[in-house]
């Protein structure tokens, strides 16, 4: 039996194997559009020196159930556990201070999208919470805090369903994990060990773009610009956005549910810097996230230090704050951060010249973040959009789709990704 994987990251690594691992699987070729292995986990090692920037997945989530966990031993990479304090950085009468995530105030907000998410998840089709004004900082605060916000989902509350988010698993309650070398360079190092395991067997093309795929009863035929190659069965691991961009022309056309899958799941925004520092700043403690209001464009960044490298800061931003950011060019999103510090902590950081930056929208092999399912109209018992993600995983004939999208429990992780790929791969073998 001949497979082809399209998409390189860890879906397609995950499949990869799997299928490997049974000897009737002759051939197993991979097509990536990219230079490498790792799709959306990729790390960053040379715009700062010593430090890896990890632009797409940020850490090992649920490390006893994921299993980079035991991969990552496996391959001699240090892991670090994540310190979870979290503080504000508020105004109040011209002076600038850290005040706890648990102020009562934005506890109040915290709680209300809480209280609207437990009513809308009864139903098929409610978005989480209305949009606010915005017209305080304590909104401001209480969303980007709220377990149900742009950080955690990469879409506002006012876009994605109740009812999806409410069919996640629950986690470990362990300590996310660092990968002190990237968790984008583990996840290629993963995938480059598939050449010399399965030398005869398995071929990887990088830098192949995928244009169509025809699929029938009898196999598949994925093309390329130049070439083609015609196998038994293929999976298809590629970011919905670039499923729904028409990006890949499909022959006969995908049915109706695939459509409306396509449709409805859509990739959030999410937007990472890092800023080599000159001196370490006494008021930005290693170890504790801080959050800090944006006027303009609205928005708020979450930004700290690592206790294993206290001289970079890294910031964070999400939803449609990212999205717009994503807009701008990097320099002015880099002077637009750095200004909104000097006025914070009183113009007392300095910086080195090393600096990194993400934008996952302009990616042609990404076009956002990770997956959300998207509010796309009819009434509240309306189930098309909730169905997307199990749609998308049903196999049509001798092709897959499978990645981080096609996961019901914990959709948006690598460990999704992982766990879809596999679960694609053995559809194939039974």
């Amino acid at each position: 039996m001949k497979v082809a994987i399209v998409g390189g990251g860890l879906a397609g690594i995950a499949a990869a194997y799997t299928l490997l691992g049974d000897p009737d699987v002759t051939e197993v070729h991979l097509l990536e559009a990219d230079g490498g292995y790792g799709g959306r986990a990729s790390t960053d090692t040379t715009s700062i020196p010593g430090f890896a920037f990890d632009m797409g997945a940020q850490y090992i989530q649920d490390p006893t159930l994921n299993p980079l966990t035991q991969i990552a031993k496996d391959l001699g990479f240090e892991t670090i556990e994540e310190e979870d304090e979290y503080m504000l950085r508020v105004e109040r009468d011209g002076e600038w201070e850290d005040v706890a995530t648990t102020d009562e105030e934005v506890a109040a907000v915290v709680k209300s999208i809480k209280t609207s998410y437990n009513l809308a998840k009864k139903k098929p089709n409610v978005v989480v919470a209305a949009k606010p004004r915005f017209d305080t900082q304590v909104e401001m605060f209480g969303h980007a805090t709220s377990p149900y916000g742009p950080f955690t989902e990469s879409a506002e509350t006012w876009q994605y369903l109740a009812a999806d988010r409410a069919r996640e698993g629950p986690g470990d309650g362990s300590a996310n994990l660092f990968v002190k070398r990237g968790i984008g360079t583990l996840v290629s190092a993963y995938g480059q060990l598939l050449p010399g395991l399965h030398r005869d067997r398995y071929k990887a093309r990088f830098g192949t773009r995928v244009t169509s795929i025809t699929h029938s009863d009898s196999g598949v035929t994925v093309a390329y610009a130049n070439g083609s190659v015609a196998v038994d069965a293929c999976i298809v691991t590629v970011p919905v956005s670039v499923l729904g961009s028409g990006a890949i022309t499909f022959e006969p056309a995908l049915p109706a549910a695939y459509k409306n899958a396509l449709k409805a799941l859509r990739l959030g925004s999410y937007k990472k810097l890092a800023l080599q520092l000159r001196v370490a700043p006494a008021d930005i403690e290693p170890g504790t996230n801080y959050y800090l209001i944006e006027a303009e464009p609205e928005g708020v960044w979450q930004y700290y230090r690592l206790p294993h490298n206290p001289l970079v800061l890294v910031a964070h931003a999400a939803g449609d704050f990212a999205a717009a950011l994503d807009r701008m060019e990097d320099r002015d999103v880099y002077a637009l951060f750095k200004a909104n510090l000097k006025e914070a902590y009183d113009n007392s950081i300095y910086y080195s010249n090393g600096k990194a930056i993400t934008n996952w929208s302009d990616d042609p092999s990404a076009g956002g973040a990770y997956s959300y399912t998207a509010f796309i109209g009819g009434g509240p018992d309306d189930p098309d959009a909730l169905k997307a993600r199990s749609d998308l995983g049903v196999p049509l004939g001798k092709l897959h789709f499978a990645g981080e999208a096609t996961n019901l429990k914990c959709y948006g992780t690598l460990q999704a990704a992982y766990f879809e790929g596999v679960r694609a791969a053995r559809a194939i073998l039974a």
